[in-house]
């Protein structure tokens, strides 16, 4: 598995930070208008999306180490 390029992980971040803003925002908002609502969704799937990007690099990385460890265990 290849890892993620550091500007897809930089944009989606970046975009992330946006949705948490977009929520602040719907939080603070006292009307009816429904588009912060919409906005508040978008930005919590965001969030989430960039979440199990990392967690799944974090993944990928640990599998990597250990495959290391094993690989100079067997020709140590």
């Amino acid at each position: 598995m290849k890892p993620v390029s550091e500007k897809t992980v930089a944009t989606l971040e970046a975009v992330a930070v946006d949705g948490a803003k977009q929520i602040q925002s719907f939080f603070a908002y006292e009307g009816t208008n429904s588009i912060y609502f919409n906005k508040a969704k978008v930005g919590a799937v965001v969030i989430g999306a960039y979440a199990r990007l990392r967690a799944s690099e974090t993944n990928r990385m640990a599998v990597e180490l250990m495959a290391g460890r094993q690989m100079k265990q067997i020709a140590g």
